[in-house]
């Protein structure tokens, strides 16, 4: 068994199971808030078969640098922000793209500029001068995460142990 480890913004150790992982983010999210995944408009031409799948779940389309990626292939291109309809579906989406992703928490009917978390998961963290995955939280207000969801994921990280 991996030994989650967390810090006050971040999740150390962050090997789970797909199902292990979506419960920890539908922690994120409540009947106020949606969780979005970002899907560039230029995949389409290399993925026509998403195109359907993403359309249907897409809340907001903007080109808006969220993350503020220095690739230049992303400058100025249309991303569409979709969202899981359930948990089953959440599972699907974190296997398409299992290893490293990002994803916001947004009040619902709200537009890019109330963006309540920034969650990216990248799989060459260092920590404690080990590299190994993990899931940053960046909040826009101050403890949100401590507060809000931090009990929540520890209580689940707790029974994963």
């Amino acid at each position: 068994m991996p030994v989650y480890e967390h810090s006050e913004r971040a999740l150390y150790h962050f090997h789970l199971a797909i199902q292990e992982e979506a419960n920890i983010l539908s922690q994120f999210i409540d009947t106020e808030h949606d969780l979005l995944f970002p899907y560039f408009e230029c995949n389409f031409s290399a993925f026509p078969e998403d195109r359907d799948y993403i359309e249907k779940r897409t809340r907001i389309k903007s080109k808006e640098n969220v993350f503020n990626l220095k690739n230049s292939f992303v400058e100025n291109e249309t991303v569409y922000w979709y969202r899981p309809n359930d948990l089953q579906d959440l599972m699907h989406i974190l296997h398409r793209d299992r290893i490293t992703y990002r994803c916001i928490v947004l009040p619902k009917n709200s537009d890019l500029d109330h963006i309540r978390f920034k969650l990216f998961a990248y799989e060459h963290a260092e920590y404690q001068g080990e590299e190994t995955r993990a899931l940053f939280i960046d909040e826009n207000t101050p403890d949100d995460y401590l507060v809000h969801v931090h009990p929540k994921v520890i209580q689940i990280i707790s029974k994963i142990k």
